[in-house]
């Protein structure tokens, strides 16, 4: 695993209890049930974070005023390459 660091959350109680049961039926400490929550959204989402940083990205760099961001992000990407 690495190194670790120590974070905090709050949940509210009904979450809080879920967490509690799933950890007690499923004879896992809370900890482990958080971090493979958190690494499952991070890889399901990871695409998407992608996408809009990129998004975000080449509109920064474009110097064109008064383009239409969709037009310009149908027209700049290159999805050569890439699996759908």
């Amino acid at each position: 695993m690495g190194q670790t660091c120590t974070t905090s959350i709050r949940l509210d109680e009904s979450l809080a209890h879920r967490l509690d049961d799933a950890a007690a039926r499923l004879h896992r400490r809370k900890n482990g049930i958080i971090v493979r929550a958190i690494e499952e959204y991070l890889e399901k989402h990871s695409d998407t974070l992608l996408q809009e940083e990129a998004r975000k990205q080449s509109l920064l760099v474009s110097s064109q005023d008064g383009v239409n961001e969709d037009e310009l992000w149908e027209s700049a990407h290159d999805d050569s390459g890439w699996q759908s």
